[in-house]
């Protein structure tokens, strides 16, 4: 090797290779610290010769025992717990068969494991285990079973005693509350005085600023949603302060939940459970139902409320009375309400008998979400007559009933740019009492469609625009994935003309405000892909964009006399044989005759006869004529002294100098008018005059009481 090659060789064969500094990480080996504190607090850190050499002391000898108990003190050497660790496979085998697993206990009784008092685990398998021990074969399993009541004889035999001397007395006290709910028992509950079964999970003690110590029972029902049928999981407060008072026991039966054992009811129970529990599943889905009876809605705090603790204000359930039809459909429920979202595991048998009384539903009455008892749910009677009665021009009835009989709803409801421009927009226009909200009625009915109906107020009543939207979208989306017929009753505002100009622009505060209604309304409109009804009593100025969006607009005249016979022989037709004595055939057509002649509106006979049939039933005898006519003769007086007090308070304002209609002052108390409404005019064409001198019919605005200047009150 000459000298060029010396020079050019990498490695000086001369050099420790130990002076070489390593790469990073390239050394397969371990390297082991141990941190601590010296006995004055100081930190120190040693180094560990063997990386898997424990430095805590060891106990291989007592892998051996059966069970190993270690007590721990406090330093005032007082008890603090108790921990048994469970070696013996006897033991472990006789777990396995009698308790299977046990929530709080994270083992499967497969390898030694160790439990801490005051061990629920034992006291709750305490007799199956007792009886396991009698009933074995094997020697050596029941001399360890043998060793392990000796234990638990020591540990929590007195303490069990107590306990179940109180049980025998149907009474328990806070602390040991916990005895009474042995995971995969059954517990028993009510929701509306209506029993439910339930299986306990587990139990927790946990402690509140705001409501003190409360114990939470977990428990698992059978749940089913669109998919599935099977277990989901719910729980239960019990607070300390109201059903343990000053540490004293309690009733059993008085928890709002307790074991199955200690309600007096048999068997039977199970078997009417089980019933419903099937009719529970049947009624899974988006249906229509009628109910009748006891019923809860969902309470939200209102939207402009604020607590510093408002985590402790949630929606509560508030039980009323339904009557009427409601629309069942859970996933759009808890899609509102996702903080309620309940997760349903799909089972191959489900426990029927563990079923809830309830099921999620909306109330087309209320506008709520609420829970219904599955008991009181039943298949709607539809009244396929309905068109019948509807007392309308046979080519205007022809064109609406097709028109709503063939509308198509979209497959993907939710998909809302996908609706634009697919909806059905009829107006109904025309005096009161005419007919209007009956079409739409009938034409739900007919259709066999749920009718979900709404109001200004319902929809603005806090008078915030972004929330007028969001209920106005909600409305419209449930009826577009409920197939529904939506009523948008008295949608005066919604019609008329937008204001421009100066109106709107210089602090006119209502004009803008009506003018941001509008826009949203016909946005929200242009997007609606189902069927929906504007009723108005008034028809003067007509907004240019919502007149593009209507498909159908029908007017509704008076009732003429042809009409109002029409009406009066069926609503006479309607009332019970047992109730009228004005019967049929010439004796109703005398009875209409003599009826037709006072000019009433369809709404107004409705009330009359109904009024009529009230004082029949006091007096104790058939309806006849004469209760009708007693009625009109009562309401002809009032609209006589009506017409006299309009026309003097007109010569009244037309004495004191002033212009217009005739005023007289409002007395703003319990009225829902805004305070830009300074007078209220009741002329012979009945107006209200505002600030701006524009007149609105008084059927567009509720008074709930209203002081006359003349005197009486309207």
């Amino acid at each position: 090797m000459g000298a060029s090659d010396s020079e050019t060789d990498p490695v000086d064969v001369d050099t420790d290779p130990s002076s070489l500094t390593p790469a990073l990480g390239s050394r397969c080996q371990f390297k082991t610290y141990r941190h601590g504190r010296r006995k004055d607090g100081r930190a120190a850190v040693e180094e560990e010769p063997d990386a898997f050499q424990s430095s805590e002391p060891r106990h291989d000898d007592d892998a051996s025992y059966a069970l190993v108990i270690r007590r721990h003190f406090s330093e005032k050497h007082e008890l603090d717990s108790v921990v048994v660790r469970i070696n013996s496979p006897e033991i472990l085998a006789a777990f396995r068969e009698v308790i299977g697993s046990y929530p709080t206990v994270a083992a499967d009784f497969s390898c030694p494991f160790e439990m801490t008092s005051p061990f629920p685990m034992l006291i709750h398998a305490w007799d199956r285990l007792d009886a396991h021990r009698r009933e074995t074969d094997d020697a050596v399993r029941r001399m360890h079973l043998n060793l392990l009541f000796r234990f638990m004889e020591h540990e929590i035999g007195p303490e069990r005693e107590a306990v179940l001397t109180m049980l025998r007395n149907r009474k328990i006290t806070y602390k040991k509350a916990w005895v009474l709910f042995r995971p995969g028992g059954l517990v028993f509950t009510e929701v509306m005085k209506k029993p439910w079964l339930l299986r306990v999970q587990r139990t927790t003690y946990e402690v509140s600023t705001s409501v003190g110590p409360y114990f939470t029972v977990y428990a698992s029902y059978c749940d089913a949603d669109d998919t599935a049928v099977g277990e989901a999981e719910t729980s239960f407060v019990i607070l300390q302060k109201k059903y343990f008072g000053s540490e004293h026991p309690s009733l059993i039966e008085s928890l709002p939940i307790y074991p199955r054992e200690y309600h007096r009811r048999g068997e039977d129970l199970e078997e009417e459970l089980t019933a419903r529990g099937k009719r529970f599943v049947e009624n899974r889905g988006v249906l229509t139902r009628d109910y009748d009876g006891l019923a809860q809605y969902l309470k939200e705090p209102p939207w402009d409320y604020f607590h510093p603790g408002m985590a402790d204000f949630g929606a509560i359930w508030i039980p009323f009375t339904e009557t009427g039809r409601v629309v069942l459909d859970r996933k759009t429920f808890e899609e509102d309400n996702f903080d309620r979202h309940v997760k349903v595991t799909e089972q191959d048998d489900p426990e029927l008998v563990l079923c809830p009384p309830y099921a999620i539903g909306f109330s087309l009455d209320r506008k709520e979400w609420c829970r219904y008892l599955v008991d009181g749910l039943r298949e709607v009677a539809w009244k396929d007559d309905a068109w019948k009665s509807l007392i309308l021009d046979e080519e205007e009835k022809t064109v609406l009933q097709a028109l709503v009989t063939s509308h198509r709803y979209p497959g993907n409801a939710r998909n809302q740019p996908e609706q634009k421009g697919k909806g059905l927009v009829i107006l109904l226009h025309g005096t009161p009492g005419s007919g209007k909200t009956l079409s739409a009625e009938t034409s739900a009915e007919m259709s066999r469609k749920a009718l979900l109906s709404a109001s200004l107020g319902d929809l603005n009543k806090f008078n915030v625009p972004w929330l007028f939207e969001r209920k106005l979208k909600q409305v419209l989306q449930y009826a577009t994935l409920w197939e529904a017929v939506v009523l948008l009753d008295e949608a005066d505002v919604f019609l008329e003309a937008r204001e421009s100009g100066a109106g709107a622009s210089t602090g006119d505060k209502g004009a803008t405000a009506r003018n941001a209604l509008v826009a949203v309304f016909l946005k929200e409109l242009e997007y609606f892909s189902g069927i929906v009804f504007l009723t108005t009593n008034r028809l003067a100025t007509f907004d240019a964009a919502m007149k593009s969006r209507v498909h159908l607009s029908l007017r509704f005249a008076p009732p003429g006399v042809d009409t109002r016979r029409r009406i009066w022989r069926q609503n006479l037709a309607a009332v019970p044989a047992d109730e009228t004595a004005i019967g049929e055939g010439a004796a109703a057509d005398e009875a209409t005759n003599i009826l037709v002649q006072y000019d009433l509106n369809g709404r107004e006979i409705c009330n009359a006869l109904n009024t009529a049939r009230t004082i029949a039933r006091f007096e104790g005898v058939p309806l006849d004529v004469p209760h009708v006519q007693r009625v009109l003769k009562v309401r002809t007086t009032f609209d006589k002294h009506l017409r006299e007090e309009t026309r003097r308070l007109g010569r009244a304002g037309k004495q004191e100098g002033r212009e217009g209609p005739a005023a007289f002052r409002l007395i703003k108390r319990d009225s829902i008018l805004s305070h830009e409404l300074l007078t209220v005019a009741y002329a012979s064409a009945m107006i209200i005059t505002t600030a701006k001198n524009k007149y609105y019919d008084p059927g567009t605005i509720s008074l709930r009481c209203v002081g006359w200047r003349g005197g009486g009150v309207y």
